[in-house]
């Protein structure tokens, strides 16, 4: 069977207090890479951070998810449902995406305006991942 899953440069997701900041991951040899269900958990965590539209320029107008539609709105229970059909539909975008199998979306009472969501899937080949990001609706 052929490698559903390919390979990609990973990335680091690192917190500098001043929002989220993405770095090349780097070895011994130069630019680290990412396969398998690795590369697909990676895909899926940056289709979701991305704003669908904002790669239109490059060819992607699809790419990306709607989330960014409800950052700032009320976070009460019909907006975050909204957002969990938005993830939703961001990850089954996703052509190595079978199924979603859950997906989660919750504000977070310690810290008004975060949103934590919490996703798994069922890729092609039947392996199963999951994917969580958290982010700030204020």
């Amino acid at each position: 069977m052929a490698d559903i899953f390919k390979t990609d440069l990973r990335i680091v997701f690192q917190d500098t207090g001043h929002g989220p900041v993405v770095e090349l991951a780097t070895g011994a040899k130069g630019a680290a890479a990412v396969t398998g269900i690795d590369n697909l958990v990676q895909a899926l965590t940056l289709r979701l951070l991305v704003d669908q539209g904002e790669l239109e320029s490059l060819g992607h107008s699809r790419y990306g998810s709607r989330i960014r539609e409800l950052l700032g709105a009320r976070l009460d229970h019909a907006n975050l449902e909204l957002m969990r059909r938005f993830v939703r539909q961001t990850l089954l975008d996703d052509q190595r995406v079978a199924e979603v199998v859950r997906v989660v979306v919750r504000s977070r009472s310690d810290a008004p305006g975060i949103v934590d969501v919490e996703a798994e899937v069922r890729a092609r080949d039947g392996q199963s991942a999951q994917i969580g990001v958290s982010l700030d609706a204020a």
